[in-house]
């Protein structure tokens, strides 16, 4: 498949002339000799990660020295002698990434391809609540009772279908909204909270919940503020009450309610009124590429495949085959056992999507909406079960009580709930069972946002569509009326 260039070709190489080599193409462009040629098929251009760690696939291959370019930085060199070549684990930086691979044939003559991709959530939806990343910068819309959109007031529980933009941080890579929560990462490792916090779900070291303003008489609400001791995260996840966050050297460190372990911190103490307003290390986990959070359980995805949960257990949420009364602690991560070979994990409130390598997806925990995709709406499952109908996931999105896969043509699967057209399908029953209708309208997304009975989807164009429950202002489009569910995708206007 492919082997290290051996010593005494790579000094006669490096000690070459360069100026005697030949560019065979631009860069990005084709190759002008057909016998010397290559395509990067993985990652696509324009594509975002929501993993941190990517394989480079090279298809078309020609003989030759295939150097490996990561913004700039080299990342190895391999000599290729198949038509397929692959590195594995590759780690992306916050944002946007170029990736660029060159060839040095066997006669000296260079062609240089690059795609760029994107590492972070550019789109997220909470209860009511919804967010986007435009050049760096946060727009909300939605419920802001809480604080939630990030102006740093409220009026109550009022619309505000106005798509705003916040200028108070810029830089930011990544967000996560859940409920009455939003998190933010910046480039720099940062990481920004703000919304409800009794619970010490923001992480700044208090419970203090601001007063609620009302209409036309606004309170003041904790703006966008900086997480105290945490300048290296690469990712967030905002359960209902707490928070997860995956630093860069693939730890965790979480905060928030802690009543049934699911901050995963092993406190010997834990009792029903537990939280840790400060952040607390996650044990027992390293190598991790992705971290979830769902109503009070917490996931994690190490570089090896395999999926570690901890919290509730009441709907089988932790994937061991037992079910748990709704206050038992798990307060460890624990390996869901026989799930192997995972790329990508995805929660609603109390259920779990895994994609497996193969394009396959499989699910556990609650199913009374049909959100595990089974083909019924049986009780919980307590062990990873696969989806019906999905042979080519791409990537797996959830949230609240319904699921969606990303296929590889660009397609969007959805099923479970639907009842306030959460699955951007007008044809569909209020309940999906199993995957068999797409997002209508959608030809080829790139990402989606979801939330509790909204959602949105990212085109390649950089347009943004969104459907289901409007409620107060979640769309975020001031000709709907408030609470009007939009079965069919919406676009978006951003100031």
């Amino acid at each position: 498949m492919k082997r290290l260039l051996p010593l005494v070709l790579l000094f006669l190489w490096t000690c070459s002339n360069s100026s005697s080599k030949t560019p065979m193409g631009l860069l990005g462009g084709t190759t002008s000799t057909a016998s010397s040629n290559f395509e990067i098929t993985s990652p696509a251009e324009g594509e975002v990660l929501s993993v941190y760690q990517f394989d480079l696939g090279i298809t078309g291959a020609s003989s030759g020295t295939y150097e490996v370019f990561l913004n700039e930085t080299k990342e190895t060199e391999i000599e290729g002698e198949s038509t397929e070549l692959q590195i594995t684990k590759l780690k992306p930086r916050r944002g946007q990434n170029t990736l660029k691979v060159v060839l040095t044939n066997g006669e000296g003559n260079v062609l240089e391809k690059s795609v760029s991709f994107y590492f972070g959530n550019k789109l997220t939806a909470g209860g009511a609540h919804s967010g986007f990343i435009i050049d760096g910068f946060i727009y909300s819309c939605g419920r802001n009772n809480k604080g939630q959109l990030g102006t740093g007031f409220s009026e109550g529980d009022t619309t505000n279908p106005n798509i705003l933009k916040l200028t108070s941080i810029s830089g930011i890579v990544s967000i996560s909204f859940n409920q009455n929560n939003s998190l933010a990462i910046k480039d720099d490792g940062k990481v920004y909270t703000w919304g409800a916090n009794a619970q010490g779900q923001l992480g700044l070291g208090n419970t203090t919940e601001p007063a609620v303003g009302t209409a036309g008489n606004p309170a003041a609400q904790t703006p966008p503020t900086e997480v105290p001791g945490i300048t290296d995260a690469v990712m967030g996840a905002f359960g209902f009450n707490h928070a997860v966050i995956l630093k860069s050297d693939g730890t965790v460190v979480a905060f928030g309610q802690n009543n049934v372990g699911q901050l995963g911190n092993a406190d010997p103490a834990i009792t029903t009124t537990t939280v840790s307003s400060n952040p607390v290390t996650v044990v027992g986990l390293t190598n991790i590429i992705q971290v979830i959070a769902g109503s009070q359980h917490s996931a994690a995805l190490d570089s090896n495949g395999d999926v570690y949960v901890w919290g509730r257990n009441q709907y089988g949420n932790l994937g061991n085959g037992s079910t748990s009364t709704a206050t038992a602690i798990t307060s460890t991560p624990a390996k869901v056992p026989g799930l192997t070979g995972i790329k990508n994990i995805a929660n609603g409130r109390d259920h779990i999507l895994a994609l497996k390598s193969d394009g396959t997806v499989f699910a556990w925990g609650l199913n009374a909406s049909g959100q595990l995709g089974l083909g019924n709406q049986d009780s919980p499952k307590n062990s990873p079960l696969q989806v019906n109908n999905i042979t080519n996931a791409i990537r797996v999105f959830a949230g609240g009580t319904q699921s969606f896969a990303l296929l590889s043509d660009g397609s969007i699967q959805g099923w479970g709930e639907n009842g306030q057209g959460n699955l951007g399908n007008p044809d569909a029953a209020t309940k999906v069972t199993e995957p068999n209708l797409s997002v209508v309208g959608i030809a080829k997304g790139s990402s989606l946002g979801i939330g509790a009975l909204h959602g949105f989807v990212l085109l390649p164009d950089s347009s943004v569509y969104g459907w289901g429950w409007n409620f107060r202002g979640s769309l975020g489009r001031p000709d709907l009326q408030d609470s009007w569910a939009a079965k069919t995708p919406v676009a978006l206007t951003f100031p």
